[in-house]
């Protein structure tokens, strides 16, 4: 069933106040290409996005497809800095399958609230907290839609300045900013920790 329009109704103003929350060029370039493809009152289908358009940003993006009847996100693309944190690759596999259980309740979350509210959602600062050795930078979700408006999936890119020796350093270092902005211009939200 496609998104109403009220959900999506004011996702370039949603798109422009997300530049706010992100440093890196990178993620800003994603939310650039992302934001130039949709069309009037239409935010991004996937086949607008143009890989050609952005070479350097391929080694950090992934896309993913969202099972509505499962509320799953299924890997369909991952570039190669993504493939080189994993022990393998993750084309094929659900979040379920890839996040350690003690995160993927709060991961599952704002993943889901990209493609089910719509909105944008960023984590800055402390990344991949429940690994041995977390790193710092940004992730960047963005929603896709259908032809007919239906939420099919999403595009992230994660960019990774950082590794810390282990995760006490992390938390002592760096703090995470996990936001998630509605394309409806509803109160954004906003969990630091």
């Amino acid at each position: 069933m496609p998104l109403p329009a009220s959900s999506i109704a004011k996702w370039q103003e949603t798109a422009a106040s997300a530049r706010s929350y992100l440093a890196s060029a990178e993620a800003l370039k994603m939310l650039e290409v992302w934001a130039s493809c949709g069309m009037g009152d239409q935010p991004p289908q996937r086949e607008d996005l143009k890989p050609e358009t952005f070479p350097a940003l391929l080694p950090d993006i992934w896309l993913m497809d969202y099972l509505p009847e499962t509320r799953q996100l299924r890997y369909r693309l991952e570039g190669e800095n993504i493939r080189a944190r994993y022990d393998r690759s993750l084309v094929g596999h659900c979040l379920e399958d890839i996040i350690a259980p003690d995160a993927l309740e709060k991961v599952r979350h704002y993943f889901l609230a990209c493609v089910e509210a719509p909105a944008i959602t960023m984590v800055v600062g402390r990344l991949y907290h429940e690994w041995r050795q977390p790193g710092y930078g940004e992730r960047l979700l963005l929603p896709l839609f259908s032809a007919a408006g239906k939420a099919e999936g999403l595009v992230g890119i994660t960019v990774y300045k950082q590794t810390f020796a282990n995760r006490a350093l992390a938390e002592e270092r760096s703090k995470r900013i996990t936001c998630i902005l509605p394309l409806d211009g509803s109160k954004p939200e906003e969990h630091s920790e």
